[in-house]
């Protein structure tokens, strides 16, 4: 895979004869250039995740529009790319700067009324224009970070496109202006370091989303560039609720292993075997008879271990019980017959 950011920077203007702009070769370089940048395909690879809140968003027709103030455009050659674009220097591919980002949602937080909106749309309420103030103030200035949104898709990621701007004779034919852009169908993860305050990290997160998908971001949006698809909204809140059960999934994990090492550690400090089963039955119930058994099996009792064990399982689940159908019980009854208790 080329570096995109290189062939459109570096590669791009080998080969041009700068003492004769109209020389015809040049056209024929530049063209063979973008079209060779064009039809690169990229393998995104699997960033590391940065801060805490993360979703994807994927642009929609025409595409995306990056950089596009950065200076690029070379005096007389047809066919070439006018306008600048934004690439991370390491990967070479397109990048959504964290301060364009942040200035996007910043702007809409300039309109009180419409955050309201947005919010009440989410369920969201009880929020006043003096409240939305200070929430941007929160959100701004006291801590939150927006961090670089990179791509996520394979393949061919970028297209060429073309402005036809009429200048002040509306008769007169336009001359097409080439220019690069993201296509559509191509997707972003955006990734924020959030915390909670007058609203939770995670509404703070999807009431971004609703921003970034009404608004849009990059050049021209104003004629539907840099928006992204409907479902944003709601992929945004499977991936935060997907994140949210990551993490209480990991949670768990980690009370798992501390409760084993914990009981290993309690089991390694006895002799009596009863006094480990005791351990590993603690939290099991009468419902639980199938497992006490599997447990009580894997032990070489005495008689005199035997007769203990079943004086702590009176206590634990109960009295052998009297023949039933049901699993529980025909589990216990195998218990007690196993320890002699007939």
């Amino acid at each position: 895979m080329s570096n995109l950011g290189w062939l459109f920077y570096k590669d791009y203007f080998k080969g041009i004869d700068y003492a004769d702009f109209e020389n015809s070769n040049n056209k024929d370089i530049i063209q063979s250039k973008v079209k060779n940048l064009i039809s690169q395909t990229v393998t995104s690879g699997d960033d590391e995740k940065l801060g805490n809140i993360h979703f994807k968003a994927t642009t929609t027709y025409p595409g995306l529009i990056l950089g596009s103030g950065n200076a690029h455009e070379l005096p007389s050659i047809e066919g070439q790319a006018i306008l600048g674009f934004s690439f991370d220097y390491t990967s070479g591919l397109p990048v959504i700067a964290g301060s364009s980002v942040k200035g996007v949602l910043g702007s809409a937080f300039k309109h009180p009324e419409y955050i309201i909106e947005l919010l009440k749309i989410m369920g969201v309420g009880g929020f006043s224009p003096e409240q939305i103030a200070k929430l941007e103030t929160e959100i701004f200035d006291n801590g939150d970070i927006f961090f670089d949104a990179v791509v996520t898709t394979n393949g061919k990621i970028l297209a060429d496109d073309f402005l036809t701007p009429h200048g002040d004779n509306p008769l007169k034919n336009p001359k097409p202006l080439r220019f690069i852009k993201v296509a559509p169908n191509v997707s972003f993860r955006f990734d924020f370091e959030l915390g909670d305050g007058l609203m939770s990290t995670e509404t703070k997160a999807i009431l971004f989303a609703n921003i970034l998908s009404d608004l849009g971001i990059g050049a021209k949006t104003n004629v539907g560039y840099g928006k992204f698809s409907s479902d944003l909204v709601s992929r945004a809140k499977l991936a935060i609720e997907s994140q949210k059960e990551e993490e209480l999934k990991q949670d768990k994990e980690r009370e798992e292993k501390e409760k084993a090492d914990s009981e290993a550690e309690a089991l390694a400090s006895l002799d009596s075997n009863v006094e480990k089963i005791k351990i590993k039955i603690k939290d099991l119930t009468k419902k639980d008879t199938k497992d006490i058994y599997d447990i009580v099996v894997t032990y070489e009792l005495d008689d005199s271990e035997k007769k203990e064990l079943i004086s702590h399982l009176m206590t634990h689940i109960g009295e052998k019980p009297a023949p039933k159908k049901k699993a529980p019980i025909k589990w216990a009854i195998r218990l007690y017959e196993i320890l002699g208790h007939l």
